[in-house]
Order: structure tokens, then C-alpha cells, then sequence
């Protein structure tokens, strides 16, 4: 059953990147987008990402989590600076993903400090 859980966490970690790097890579959105503020898009995808993350990789070191979710963040922001993408970089958009990553890590270590406290 676990193992199951785990190739499915996985999966779905993977489609949720894809997913990611296509909208990050494609035209950018008009006006109708459902959050308005990019900054908010940001941290709210790497919060979803980490999580999942977390979940896909449960034996996976937080800071070595929190690393290549920044990372991938990077990674995007370096392609949205490429010519032939119609997008552009920002180091704000970075910061932004590292607030949603630090949220994730925040509340997983909270999680871990309360399970080790006594009743």
C-alpha cells in the first residue's frame, strides 16, 4: 500500500512540475488570471510544489528540499530570461518562491517539533 502511495506521490510531484514549467514558460496571462498578483502566483505554486515535494520524498533531508525547490526556481527564472521565451526573469519572483518553500519547511518543522513534545 505505502509503496503505491509513494509512486503516486511521485507522479503527481512530477505532472505538478510540468505543469509549472509550461505555464511559466508560455505567454503570459491577461487579465483574467485567477490570483492578479504575480508575486501571491509564486509563493502560492512553490508552497503547493514543496509540499507535494515533501510528500513524494518523505526521507528527503528539509534543507535539501528547500534547496532544489529553490532551484527549480531558479532554473525558471533563468529560462523566462532565454530571447525566445515572450517572458521575464525577476529576482522578486525568486524571493517570492522562497517564501512559499520557507512556509512548507516552517510548517513541517513545526509539525515535527509538536509530535516530539509530550502530550
Amino acid at each position: 500500500m505505502w509503496k503505491a502511495a509513494a509512486i503516486l506521490f511521485k507522479g503527481l510531484f512530477a505532472a505538478a512540475c510540468v505543469v509549472v514549467v509550461w505555464q511559466a514558460l508560455g505567454p503570459p496571462d491577461g487579465p483574467g488570471s485567477l490570483i492578479p498578483w504575480d508575486k501571491a502566483l509564486h509563493g502560492g505554486t512553490f508552497f503547493v510544489l514543496t509540499g507535494m515535494a515533501l510528500l513524494a520524498f518523505p526521507k528527503m533531508k528539509l534543507w535539501r528540499v528547500s534547496l532544489l525547490m529553490l532551484g527549480f526556481g531558479g532554473l525558471i527564472e533563468i529560462l523566462q530570461s532565454l530571447p525566445f521565451f515572450d517572458r521575464d526573469a525577476e529576482w522578486a519572483d525568486l524571493v517570492a518562491d522562497a517564501v512559499g518553500i520557507g512556509a512548507v519547511i516552517g510548517v513541517a518543522v513545526a509539525v515535527a517539533l509538536r509530535r516530539k513534545l509530550p502530550a
